[in-house]
């Protein structure tokens, strides 16, 4: 009997750090995306055409075709996704659900995610970009870390990141951060220069000025080495009123061939709405903490 009660006891207590620990780490991330709010600039003016000179004519079509000419310049964005992940080549894919935080002076993000491994074991983690510096952090149940990351590459790799995610809130690509050199009729190349750190990336468009494919070196952190990276876009939507991307893929491009890491679909959108998703939704399969 005696047996018994201690295994009952080692199960509960055992459940309980679990508890703590997911409930814990829950509302860190919560904290980081307040205080990322908290800190957001700027006002949400109307885009007008007089913002679109001096682009590359691509990338005013770009703008014009996302409908974002009228609407209000996006201050905070908030987005939900659903998708598949690999770990690394070789591995299979994982199912994911995520939220992701925005603001777009200063840059920042904060994308909480939870990966299902197998039926009773999953993920949770976040990355985050927050005063030009990048963090990993990742724990098997919410408690066990499995990816704590951080570093000057780093920022390089999350800096194009958060570039390359703009085709969430396109009008952000005229921020003062962001410099712009036309390639040809159908690209542009993109240089954002923030807390020390430059990186560049070359959006490509289709005939109807649709964003296609965004191109980079970028740092890769299982190699730790700068890479080729591309983001090719599968299929589009109106979300918020404005055209966007709503289907992709991530791809590094290795020398023995390419290794695509990440499909995804965003499921919503949200502007100027600086506040976290409730926990009481179930949309996303997320549980954010208050």
């Amino acid at each position: 009997m005696f047996f018994i009660y201690a295994s009952a006891a080692l199960v509960l207590a055992l459940a309980l750090t679990l508890f703590v620990g997911r409930v814990a780490f829950a509302r860190r991330i919560a904290r980081e995306v307040d205080q990322m709010f908290a800190a957001a600039k700027g006002d949400r003016r109307v885009v007008s055409e007089d913002d679109l000179a001096g682009l590359p004519q691509p990338v005013q079509r770009w703008l014009r075709a996302s409908n974002v000419v009228g609407s209000a310049y996006p201050v905070t964005v908030r987005l939900t996704q659903q998708g598949e992940f690999r770990m690394g080549e070789g591995r299979g894919w994982m199912p994911f659900s995520a939220e992701e935080y925005y603001t777009t002076d200063p840059p920042s993000y904060v994308w909480r995610v939870r990966f299902k491994m197998a039926p009773l074991l999953a993920v949770s983690g976040r990355d985050r970009y927050a005063e030009g510096r990048a963090s990993i952090q990742m724990r098997m149940l919410s408690v066990i870390p499995v990816a704590n990351d951080s570093g000057p590459e780093l920022n390089q790799g999350a800096m194009l990141r958060f570039l390359n995610e703009t085709m969430w809130f396109p009008a952000a690509i005229l921020s003062p951060y962001i410099t712009w050199e036309g390639r040809d009729d159908h690209s542009a190349v993109a240089t954002m220069s923030y807390a020390g750190t430059t990186a560049s990336a070359t959006f490509i468009f289709d005939d109807l000025g649709r964003l296609r494919d965004m191109t980079a070196e970028r740092f890769d952190n299982a190699k730790k080495a700068i890479l080729p990276w591309s983001t090719p876009i599968t299929d589009y939507a109106e979300l918020a009123g404005i055209n966007v991307p709503v289907q992709g893929t991530g791809v590094w491009h290795y020398d023995t061939g390419q290794f695509p890491y990440i499909r995804l679909r965003v499921t919503g959108i949200e502007y100027n709405r600086p506040e976290r998703f409730s926990s009481r939704r179930n949309g996303n399969g997320t549980d954010s903490a208050g």
